[in-house]
């Protein structure tokens, strides 16, 4: 884009955004959508308020801002990391690349926790990252409290900065760090939600390039060999973790799904393992129960 003094419209910028996204690989193009994203944030504006202002002339200090974005984009950065923030449940999440960016399976696995939560369930959910799963469950309902942790320092910052925002209550949302149940020691739950990381590292494109890139190896990846790991720990502990008749919720890969149902259905410890469809109809989510 041209420092010329002529005017730039926001449907020329947009029109010459999308030239310049059009030249790049596949993989790391952004959308149009990013693109209108991005120039609503720039403009203060809603995405519907941008597209009945294509004429809106658009100041130099505007374009500076939106050139740095589209920067980013084009060299593959997800949007939510460009603008530093993601929705979640009709909720604003502050999200950097030390945190995995909250995706709509998630929600699909916050809801039907929600749904199927007994009354003032104390809940564990290891794995936090953004606080996104966590906070929801006990801004959604007054009756959870929840213990959220996370084995990096930097995602409990982003988990605390969002619990802050969004007013939680510090008495029903906790935050720890450690790694599986080492932050709740000492403590019995009457339910455990996770989205721990389940991609074996041998397995790479099972990952979109933009997401290998840029969103943290911490969070998307298991042991080697051995993409139930993660599941492994936790329920390793949550044989002590969790009281009798405890809940588990469990987000998982399309193709590690069926093996961890197949793993907890041998186990004497659990009962009523249950594969859930998401949205879109793939097989996403895990719910079981402590024997």
């Amino acid at each position: 884009m041209s420092d010329k003094a002529s005017l730039w419209t926001v449907g020329q910028v947009l029109a010459q955004s999308e030239e310049l996204a059009a030249r790049r690989p596949e993989e790391l193009a952004p959308t149009r959508n990013d693109l209108l994203w991005a120039l609503a944030e720039v403009l203060g504006l809603g995405r519907l308020e941008l597209l009945m202002q294509h004429d809106r002339p658009m100041s130099g200090a505007e374009r500076q801002r939106f050139r740095g974005m589209l920067s980013r984009l084009l060299a593959g950065e997800p949007l939510a990391y460009v603008l530093g923030h993601q929705d979640f449940y009709g909720r604003s999440f502050l999200v950097g690349p030390e945190v995995l960016i909250p995706r709509p399976e998630t929600e699909e696995l916050v809801r039907i926790a929600l749904e199927l939560l007994p009354q003032g369930a104390r809940v564990f959910e290891p794995c936090t990252g953004s606080g996104c799963i966590g906070l929801t469950l006990v801004l959604e309902r007054e009756d959870l409290s929840v213990l959220s942790s996370d084995l990096s320092r930097e995602a409990l910052e982003y988990a605390r900065k969002n619990a802050r925002a969004l007013g939680a209550d510090p008495g029903r949302f906790r935050l720890r760090q450690g790694e599986w149940w080492q932050a709740a020691q000492g403590e019995c739950f009457d339910a455990l939600v996770a989205n721990p990381p389940y991609v074996d590292p041998a397995r790479p494109e099972l990952l979109a390039e933009s997401v290998r890139r840029y969103e943290p190896g911490l969070a998307l990846f298991a042991e080697e060999g051995r993409p139930l790991s993660a599941y492994e720990a936790l329920l390793q502990g949550a044989v002590t973790g969790l009281a009798h008749d405890a809940l588990v919720f469990f987000e998982a890969g399309i193709d590690s799904i069926e093996p961890l149902c197949a793993r907890v259905s041998q186990s004497r410890n659990f009962s009523e393992a249950e594969i859930l469809l998401d949205l879109a109809g793939k097989a996403r989510i895990l719910r079981c129960r402590r024997t």
